[in-house]
């Protein structure tokens, strides 16, 4: 304890240290996160401005739509009449603007000169009244599937607006026939439990790629910054064996660096988790191609997973990076080996990003990885007991043992010398 101690304080006694390894992280993951999506805007439309959805003769019915609907104001809206899409499309620069990542939403209504409210309240009259017939009418949704950032638009307005918006015309424009069987009454325009849910499910599957690789990235930087700062640099200097041979037995001198090494990344970690939900929850525009999305939640069992998977993950790491540091003498060799496994949990980080299936089976069994694969199974709200579990006993066992072996080894080195 004394030895944890000892190394705290040297750490929280210079202010530079202190934010460099629990401020510095969260601000640049958080600020990294809110560029990715400008960036990848940039890359897609070749500007770092969000474009418009325009809308080609809207209805009455959508405008309404969108000034009663939070989920549609987040969108930005450029309204076109039907005879400056026809000019536009005639001299071909429609093709442009839809190749630049802008989304075009037209409404047809199946006739030239016609309402399309006016042909959809027809149509449902026309059931109503017996009579066998279809719609002719038509919403396009159209963007270029070779621009990433219009494409990710289109699919989150055609989900977020479109699809709502159609399911409820009948309720709009039904008149007589949206009454059958059932009596008028007042709904609630706003319920904030189901509108948290609504953004939470959203913000949580998004979270569930980006977050758990984050976090492993910057637990595993955070982990052997400090133990090249604790072990290897002090044994290239002599001064960890100076320490070895003092009466104290090395055991004690590694636990209790290993102790401090474990609180500092888990700290650090847990402030990296909150300036992230922060970020989500001031993220109001909610870009189609943001990575924190608004209303990223935890319930209490699922942040108490977290918590726990934290600090076994940085002892697990801990052994790793100790282990190396033991193995190697030249400083530099250590140094790059112990950056080689960082190139790995870039790697798991990607691949999380890309993938759609959830975790399998054997990957619980994958030490570090699993804690990967537990985090993002929690974020999706599809945790099991069980794979908890497996995660925390299997990585603790495993450092553990790998701990006793370099305690061991520096034991019987300490008493030769002696």
């Amino acid at each position: 304890m004394t030895v944890y101690r000892w190394e705290l304080q040297r750490i929280f006694s210079n202010w530079r240290k202190t934010a460099t390894l629990f401020l510095l992280p969260a601000i640049v993951l958080t600020v990294a996160l809110n560029i990715f999506p400008l960036l990848m805007n940039y890359l897609s439309t070749g500007s770092f401005v969000s474009r418009p959805i325009i809308i080609v003769d809207a209805p009455d019915s959508f405008k309404q739509y969108l000034d009663e609907n939070i989920d549609a104001q987040v969108f930005n809206y450029e309204f076109w009449s039907r005879n400056k899409f026809d000019k536009y499309a005639k001299d071909d620069d429609i093709y442009s603007i839809v190749k630049n990542g802008t989304v075009v939403c037209t409404f047809w209504s199946g006739e030239k000169n016609t309402d399309f409210d006016k042909k959809i309240s027809q149509y449902y009259d026309d059931i109503y009244s017996g009579e066998h017939v279809e719609s002719n009418a038509v919403v396009y949704l159209s963007y270029s599937a070779s621009s990433m950032g219009g494409q990710a638009l289109a699919e989150q307005f055609r989900q977020n607006v479109l699809d709502k918006y159609q399911d409820g015309l009948i309720t709009i424009l039904g008149g007589e026939y949206a009454l059958i069987g059932s009596d008028l009454f007042s709904i609630d325009s706003f319920n904030p439990v189901t509108k948290f849910m609504d953004f939470r499910i959203t913000a949580n599957s998004s979270a569930s790629k980006v977050i758990p690789g984050i976090l492993m990235i910057m637990m595993y930087y955070c982990v052997y910054s400090l133990a090249e700062d604790m072990f290897a640099q002090e044994k290239n200097r002599g001064f960890l064996t100076k320490l070895f041979m003092t009466p104290v037995p090395a055991s004690h001198f590694i636990i209790g660096k290993t102790l401090a090494i474990i609180y500092i990344a888990s700290v650090s970690t847990y402030v990296t988790t909150f300036v992230m939900f922060f970020a989500s929850w001031i993220n109001r525009s909610n870009s189609a191609m943001s990575l924190l999305p608004f209303g990223l939640f935890l319930t209490p069992v699922q942040l108490l997973i977290v918590v726990l998977a934290v600090p076994v993950t940085c002892f697990l790491m801990c052994a790793l990076c100790l282990s190396i540091v033991f193995s190697l003498s030249r400083l530099q060799d250590t140094i790059v080996n112990l950056q080689l496994p960082l190139v790995l949990f870039l790697a798991d980080f990607f691949i999380q990003m890309f993938r759609y299936t959830r975790p399998v089976t054997i990957e619980y069994f994958v030490p570090l990885h699993n804690s990967l694969a537990v985090m993002s199974e929690t974020f999706n709200s599809q945790e099991k007991f069980w794979h908890v579990a497996v995660m925390l006993l299997l990585d603790s066992a495993i450092a553990i043992l790998m701990f006793r072996r370099i305690i061991r080894r520096q034991g019987f080195e300490s008493n030769k010398r002696k």
